[in-house]
């Protein structure tokens, strides 16, 4: 069998679109052949629905992990999302051996606006750590990685702020990460921090909250590093994406929980053939 490009870890919610229901339509129209590993099956995401169904799959990762590889696949990359309990993140840590030869580039996927989601503890964040320290890039938003850094959240940033963050964050051993969802006074940014080099590139901030926002900038850029962009045209890539796909679905006032991204995914296919050298 010949390499698959990406295998992805993380929920799927069957209603919501996030996490899988995101991941794999995205990277896969990308061009990227996608192989999937539901940690838990949700009736629907955790923000804005009440008395969601949740069923833990995270006892399957490793044996279907395994029987993946007995049959004969390898992977570029392999993508975390949200994985949900401290048992997931063991068992990708596991997973990471199994397939050594693949990039690990792992979403936290567990906190916004200075809270931890629904069901989420401070040893999970630990774990979660942990995961990210052995990653090829890291993709908290500001939240996340005031979380993993140690640092006390503020709804407000400065660049000094974000980069006393990532600072924090390679002292844990975490190298090369994206802060998304910054925002300062005037704009709203990503930070790419990778070592001693901290870019920021801004974007115009549309009012709204849009669920989902996250996988689908997170999808894009994986989706873009598996075709052979490097990272920074791959966020570039993304944000351009996702600033196009927010837009659209702000236009739509009873879409509230998640990007209509179906409708957009011709705009990312074209932006990708005109980016091919």
């Amino acid at each position: 069998m010949k390499d698959v490009n990406v295998l992805t870890i993380q929920d799927f919610s069957s209603m919501g679109q996030c996490s899988l229901s995101v991941a794999l339509p995205i990277i896969s129209a990308m061009g990227a052949e996608t192989v999937c590993l539901p940690t838990a099956l949700l009736s629907t995401h955790t923000s804005g629905f009440e008395n969601y169904t949740c069923v833990d799959l995270s006892s399957n990762l490793i044996p279907a992990a395994q029987h993946i590889k007995k049959s004969g696949a390898d992977f570029e990359f392999i993508y975390t999302g949200y994985l949900g309990n401290s048992r997931a993140v063991e068992a990708v840590m596991k997973i990471i051996e199994i397939f050594p030869s693949a990039r690990l580039i792992v979403d936290p996927a567990m906190a916004e606006n200075g809270t931890l989601y629904d069901g989420i503890s401070q040893d999970y964040v630990a774990s979660v750590l942990s995961l990210c320290k052995k990653s090829f890039l890291c993709l908290p938003n500001v939240t996340e990685a005031c979380m993993l850094a140690g640092v006390e959240y503020s709804p407000v940033q400065s660049n000094e702020y974000i980069l006393k963050v990532a600072e924090k964050l390679s002292e844990k051993g975490v190298d090369r990460t994206v802060i998304t969802g910054i925002r300062t006074l005037e704009e709203m940014m990503i930070a790419y921090a990778d070592k001693d080099l901290m870019q920021f590139k801004s974007f115009r901030e549309i009012s709204g909250q849009f669920h989902g926002s996250g996988d689908v900038f997170s999808s894009v850029t994986v989706g873009a590093l598996a075709n052979g962009f490097d990272v920074k045209t791959s966020l570039q890539i993304a944000l351009d994406y996702t600033g196009k796909t927010i837009e659209l679905t702000s236009r739509d006032k009873s879409h509230w929980y998640g990007l209509k991204f179906e409708k957009t995914l011709p705009y990312l296919i074209d932006a990708l053939g005109d980016r091919q050298k």
